[in-house]
């Protein structure tokens, strides 16, 4: 089903699952006040460079994120690794005491 955005007053209308639509909107409503605080920031600046500045700098902070969240993915690896061998340990220490009874 068609959804409605409103992206530099004018409203498109975009195919998306019905799971996505409101991350639509919100990457919609953030996009425009990006492009907003840009124009007012660069006033003589044409749109289409303001349109081009906004995009290059919202997808520096999508690369900053996706860095950071793999950064996270693997400390979570490694304290589950850690925790496996702590597990590991404490199952041959009780194995181990209640063997030597």
């Amino acid at each position: 089903m068609p959804t409605e955005v409103i992206i530099f007053d004018k409203t498109y209308k975009l195919e998306c699952a019905p799971s996505d639509e409101a991350n639509l909107h919100a990457a919609a409503t953030a996009l425009e006040t990006k492009y907003r605080e840009a124009r007012l920031a660069m006033p003589r600046l044409e749109s289409e460079r303001v349109a081009g500045m906004v995009a290059l700098n919202l997808s520096l902070e999508f690369a900053k994120l996706e860095q950071q969240l793999k950064a996270l993915s693997a400390e979570r690896v490694q304290e589950k690794n850690q925790n496996l061998q702590l597990i590991h340990q404490l199952t041959s220490d009780v194995e181990a005491a209640i063997a030597a009874k």
